[in-house]
């Protein structure tokens, strides 16, 4: 997995409970990287927000095919990732989620 390769100890989660239960096992969170159309009962936006609520400090990469503006309410301090993208730009895109200033722009 790229993440791991990468140094990250990342977690793989397919549905909205799944990604639910890994955030709350996971109290080192630090970079959320998630699918705005996560499937389940709500969508990718709402783990957004409760992650941002509990751990406003995590950094936050939100991958979609759909522009930011359609994916309302979008996170102000979350990095869009279009896609498709290769390795370098989910990297490069988690460099800029980590960034104290972070923003959708980029």
């Amino acid at each position: 997995m790229v993440l791991d390769d990468a140094g990250y100890a990342a977690r793989a989660t397919v549905t909205y409970r799944d990604a639910k239960r890994a955030y709350q096992n996971m109290p080192d969170l630090a970079v959320l990287v998630i699918h705005a159309d996560t499937p389940g009962e709500r969508r990718g936006t709402s783990i957004i927000q409760a992650v941002l609520r509990e751990r406003p400090e995590t950094a936050v990469v939100v991958v979609s095919s759909r522009l930011p503006q359609d994916l309302a309410p979008f996170p102000r301090h979350a990095v869009f990732l279009e896609k498709p993208f290769d390795r370098s730009q989910l990297l490069a895109a988690i460099d800029r989620a980590r960034e104290p200033d972070a923003s959708s722009a980029g």
